[in-house]
């Protein structure tokens, strides 16, 4: 259940200029109870490779019904401040699981 995304993939989810760049500063993966929570850590890194912001990516899902997952991604400042955020909630398509 590997939902951890290359560095690629990150620069256009973030929509990142094509002068910047990503690298993944660090990855945790770990369970607890039925979730399994995975986060990662990006650094943005301008033309003259000076950091410049920080990203925080997580995924946490549930490994039994009904497999509900949240997946979202934080901007960090250097300086620590929240500059933007993305957060996304499973969702099923149909209430068919109603009874």
């Amino acid at each position: 259940m590997n939902s951890i995304k290359s560095v690629s993939d990150y620069e256009q989810m973030f929509k990142l200029s094509e002068r910047h760049s990503l690298s993944i500063a660090r990855s945790h993966t770990e369970t607890r109870g039925d979730t399994v929570f995975e986060t990662q850590w990006l650094d943005e890194r301008n033309e003259q490779d000076l950091l410049v912001a920080r990203f925080r990516a997580w995924s946490n899902q549930s490994t039994q019904p009904p497999y509900r997952k949240q997946t979202g991604w934080e901007r960090f400042s250097i300086n620590g401040d929240l500059l933007d955020r993305e957060i996304l909630y499973s969702k099923r398509t149909n209430n068919e699981w109603l009874h």
